[in-house]
C-alpha cells in the first residue's frame, strides 16, 4: 500500500506546473477565470519566475495575482 501512495506522490505536480499544465485553456478562453487567479496568487515563485515560465510579462502575472487576492478576500464578487 506505502507504495501505491508514493506513486501519487509522484503524480502530483507543483502549483506553478500546475499552472503551466493549464495555461493554455486560459490563453483558450481569453480571459483567466477567478481560479485561475487566485491559483498564481497562491504560487510561491516570483513574479518573474512565473512570467518567465508561463510565457507573459511580469506585468499580468501582478495583474492576475492583484486580482487572485482581492478575489480571495472576498472583495470581489
Amino acid at each position: 500500500m506505502l507504495s501505491f501512495m508514493m506513486e501519487i506522490d509522484a503524480t502530483r505536480r507543483s502549483p506553478l506546473d500546475q499552472l503551466a499544465v493549464d495555461f493554455p485553456h486560459v490563453l483558450q478562453s481569453g480571459q483567466p477565470s477567478l481560479d485561475f487567479c487566485r491559483r498564481v496568487y497562491g504560487v510561491p515563485e516570483s513574479d518573474e519566475i512565473v512570467g518567465r515560465r508561463l510565457g507573459v510579462p511580469v506585468s499580468r502575472v501582478r495583474g492576475w495575482r492583484e486580482v487572485g487576492r482581492r478575489a480571495g478576500s472576498g472583495m470581489c464578487r
